[in-house]
């Protein structure tokens, strides 16, 4: 994969001073009042868990679901549809109609609550992480919006978790709804997400688990979508010696090393947070699985460990402007915040961390040091850079204000006065805003241009709408820091898949609304870019194509851009099938390569369709390809052979050698070939398709 780095530099203009270095260390207020004067009561009266925005009825608003229940019990799940845009009322103010468009929807012990259009039709689907009692699982649910595929009215919704859990490899049959390892099934989770954790243009889940009592026993899950929204169980997904049965309560979807593949961010409450990083473009990790578990080398090794048993969660965000992927982790040092600064790989497929606090000075000012729940990134007065909102777990919640428009680079600053007088103004209601938070969600409720806030509010304390009233429009358009392009995927091998990575100010979850195009000539066609979460965006255009370009629209109708990028010839596929396949109990064996075998360059060789956890032999020969010779009743054709390679196939059948191309193979041609032992086969032994392999 080839990858355009188009490094930018972003400068507010709104109301900034010029600041000298002696006024560094104070922030300037760019608001004449209160951000966030008042706290009105929406959203039910529940135990609320999380809150999720989203344009359900595709009307041009943003409306809103929250999950309730938790700890307590079953609770119903709700959801306020935004008054303006269809409902022809006042944009920005809701009215709850869960009974209708949720209508049949069960009651549910709920933790988190998703927004995504699992099955690609062009809509907002719901679903639902449930967590039962500390003894009983329970099943978490599917919703599926009426709208597109289904021929319904767009806005209202169906359950339909029986038929959206496909095949399962791991889960016990004790947890099977309807055993036979298909369908639903029960688990404790807390957080689950949903990105394109495979590339191929849907979205995946990822289904974290924390166990009965939070006891860490039960591991976490990878789900691929088939591309209908079926969801089936990958297994194992992970590198064998990986810990992932632990106590985390969120988790994030995140590239953390620029790769265009999602690895995943795993807080962990009583335990070590975790990283996993994901191989999909990565072959330096010489894993056969999707992931790799990296936490000693990411965050063990660098110092940047866990103390206390408080961490709760998580928040992406590029919080330095240097481009790459930070995390701000709650409670990380007992009840002290850290920011986990990204300091790139180590050359062997994990991403260094680096605590806030060392060597310089923490990053985060004015921690309280109390037991907050969670963080939400925002630009709450239209500077350009993040601030962040604390949902704060039996005390006052928090705007911290960012620095890096006013020079004070990677700083966050406490606005309501516990221990920073670096900022003038407490921004927070000067009401209702104590109790128990537990999730905050931020969106531009009433279209004016700037980022609001939602608050759900635990033990039947209302939930809660700050509207921002002071807040200055954003203007501030979104940047395409990180595009690349290469070779389609197997069904569509003449295609190029363009990614983009965005930048802005604003929280992932916003950006996944952003309305991202690829312009490719000759023809001037603009294509709609995929959001596959987590700020990246992809598309397919012709291999055909000799240039292209990307412009990203953000909702308030900012526009940033990025090309024209010209293309050369496209790359010769270096691999040829020739055939002579014998086979076994799944039909034929399928042996593909991947890579350009440039030399320096990760490739690999890939088996599919061969007998499940099998001993195999992949034989290697020198080309040009002969007539090859008789074996166990087919033909191997890599003769003369040069070596051969033993391994044993995955319970689903696969195998993979990856490797780097090494210097000195320019010109030479190999065969390749895996022989499978297979009961179902000739002489119980099948034989893949042989491989030829060109080195440019």
């Amino acid at each position: 994969m080839r990858g355009l780095s188009l490094c930018s530099v972003a400068v507010a203009s709104i109301g900034l001073l010029a600041l000298s270095p002696s006024a560094l260390g104070q922030l300037t207020d760019l608001q004449s009042g209160r951000n966030f004067p008042t706290a009105s009561q929406q959203f039910g009266t529940n135990r609320t868990e999380n809150i999720d925005v989203g344009d359900v009825d595709n009307d041009g608003d943003l409306d809103v679901v929250v999950a309730n229940g938790g700890d307590f019990g079953n609770e119903p799940n709700r959801i306020f549809i935004n008054n303006g845009g269809l409902q022809g009322g006042t944009v920005g103010t809701f009215s709850e109609q869960t009974s209708s468009r949720f209508a049949g929807v069960p009651s549910d012990t709920s933790r988190d609550i998703e927004l995504a259009d699992i099955d690609n039709d062009g809509d907002l689907d719901v679903y639902v992480s449930n967590r039962g009692s500390n003894s009983a699982g329970q099943v978490s649910r599917f919703y599926v919006n009426l709208g597109g595929l289904q021929g319904g009215t767009v806005g209202f919704y169906s359950e339909d978790t029986a038929n959206r859990w496909g095949s399962l490899a791991s889960v016990p049959a004790g947890d099977q709804e309807f055993g036979g390892n298909n369908g639903p099934w029960r688990d404790w989770s807390c957080d689950c997400d949903f990105a394109d954790l495979d590339d191929d243009g849907d979205l995946d889940l990822f289904h974290s688990s924390y166990g009965p009592s939070i006891g860490g026993n039960r591991p976490s899950r990878v789900f691929l979508n088939d591309g209908a929204g079926v969801f089936d169980e990958l297994f194992p997904w992970i590198d064998s010696g990986a810990d992932i049965d632990i106590h985390t309560l969120d988790i994030d979807l995140v590239d953390l090393d620029g790769d265009y593949d999602f690895d995943i961010v795993a807080s962990s409450r009583n335990s070590q947070a975790r990283v996993y990083m994901n191989n999909l473009y990565d072959p330096t990790t010489g894993s056969s699985q999707l992931f790799t578990d990296t936490t000693q080398a990411s965050l063990i090794n660098t110092g940047s460990t866990l103390s206390g048993t408080s961490n709760y969660e998580g928040e992406f965000g590029d919080t330095d402007g240097d481009g790459d992927f930070d995390i701000w982790m709650k409670n990380y040092a007992s009840f002290t915040d850290k920011i986990l600064v990204n300091n790139g790989t180590n050359g062997s497929g994990a991403v260094l961390f680096s605590e806030s606090d060392g060597p310089g000075p923490n990053l985060i000012k004015g921690d309280p040091n109390v037991d907050e729940n969670e963080i939400d990134f925002l630009d709450f007065d239209g500077d350009g850079d993040l601030d962040a909102f604390l949902a704060n777990f039996s005390g006052t919640n928090a705007i911290y204000v960012g620095g890096n428009a006013q020079g004070l680079t990677g700083q966050f600053h406490n606005s309501t006065g516990q221990g920073d007088s670096s900022y003038p103004q407490n921004e927070t209601p000067s009401s209702s805003n104590s109790g128990t938070t537990l999730d905050g969600e931020v969106g531009d409720m009433d279209n004016d241009g700037d980022q609001d806030l939602l608050l759900g509010n635990d033990s039947n304390q209302v939930n809660r709408y700050w509207e921002n009233v002071g807040g200055i429009p954003d203007v501030h358009a979104p940047t395409i820091p990180l595009v690349s392009h290469t070779v389609g995927t197997p069904n569509t091998p003449g295609n190029l898949v363009i990614h983009a990575q965005l930048r802005d100010n604003a929280p992932y979850y916003l950006i996944a609304y952003h309305e991202v195009v690829v312009t490719y000539q000759p023809g001037n066609v603009a294509v709609p870019m995929f959001s596959q979460a987590s700020q990246q965006f992809r598309a397919e255009i012709p291999g055909s194509a000799t240039e292209y370009s990307i412009a990203a629209t953000d909702l308030t109708g900012n526009v940033g851009s990025a090309g024209p990028f010209v293309l050369g010839p496209p790359p010769v596929d270096p691999y040829t099938d020739l055939g002579c396949a014998d086979g076994g109990v799944s039909g034929d064996p399928v042996l593909d390569g991947t890579g350009t075998l440039d030399s320096g360059t990760g490739a690999s060789i890939d088996l599919t369709s061969a007998a499940p956890s099998a001993p195999a032999v992949l034989f290697i020969g020198l080309g040009p390809a002969g007539a090859g010779i008789p074996f166990k009743g087919g033909t191997l054709k890599p003769i003369p052979m040069l070596f051969s390679v033993s391994l044993a196939t995955s319970a689903g059948g696969n195998a993979s050698l990856p490797f780097v191309t090494p210097a000195g193979l320019s010109g030479l041609t190999t065969i390749n070939q895996f022989a499978i032992v297979d009961a179902a086969a000739s002489s119980s032994v099948a034989l893949s398709n042989a491989l030829q392999a060109d080195f440019p």
